[in-house]
């Protein structure tokens, strides 16, 4: 595993399952991380809707920005195109390969830790299934996620609440914001299983999100 900085002691690596809401920041706060440099065209930007259960309760709202790169192959890709399995597998490669990134959840509505990890670990199994990330770091991320969420355990998820990511590189930073703004977490991991771990939980095959941000590049003004 890479080497890692953190700024919140004893939490080690935080690895997450979701991003991003609504293009304006909830609640009117701004964004807890730095978004300079990202694209602002049409598809620079991915967004979606996660709803579970057969009443389709929803569930969280997660965005995803992209830097002038990926934004520009992803403008090349989509142009005069509509929807289908090719495609998605060719934005989620040009998704996963991008070192530039922002991305924020809100979650909709409470959820409890142990449900939370669960969610975390089924696209993390999607992603090692896929070859984005190997063995070894599913493993070891499955098995010391309790001990990063451990600040969850008794306060769970709460409406309103969110998590901002900034990938640079091969450096991930991760803020959770509580929904009255107050930063319960922030810390900077370093190593590119850090950002594949964000990225592969979105975009590895039959995962929650991919085909869901996709369609959103298909959106005018998406």
């Amino acid at each position: 595993m890479g080497g890692r900085i953190l700024t919140r002691p004893g939490l080690g690596l935080l690895i997450l399952w979701l991003l991003l809401a609504a293009a304006a920041p909830a609640s009117g706060q701004p964004s807890p991380i730095d978004t300079t440099g990202l694209a602002a065209g049409e598809h620079s930007r991915m967004h979606m809707l996660l709803e579970k259960t057969i009443f389709q309760v929803d569930v969280l709202t997660l965005e995803i920005r992209f830097g002038p790169e990926t934004a520009a192959q992803l403008d090349s890709l989509v142009d005069g195109r509509e929807f289908s399995k090719n495609l998605a597998d060719s934005a989620a490669a040009i998704a996963l390969e991008s070192r530039d990134v922002w991305a924020r959840i809100e979650f909709k509505r409470g959820v409890g830790l142990d449900q939370f990890l669960e969610g975390v670990r089924d696209n993390l199994r999607r992603a090692e299934a896929a070859g984005i990330l190997s063995a070894e770091d599913y493993s070891y991320i499955s098995a010391n996620l309790p001990i990063w969420y451990a600040f969850l355990a008794d306060r769970r998820i709460l409406p309103g609440d969110r998590m901002v990511y900034r990938i640079r590189g091969d450096t991930l930073r991760t803020v959770f914001q509580s929904v009255g703004g107050e930063v319960l977490l922030d810390q900077v991991d370093v190593g590119p299983e850090r950002r594949l771990s964000v990225l592969g939980g979105y975009f590895a095959p039959d995962s929650d999100f991919r085909d869901k941000l996709v369609r959103s590049l298909l959106q005018r003004g998406g």
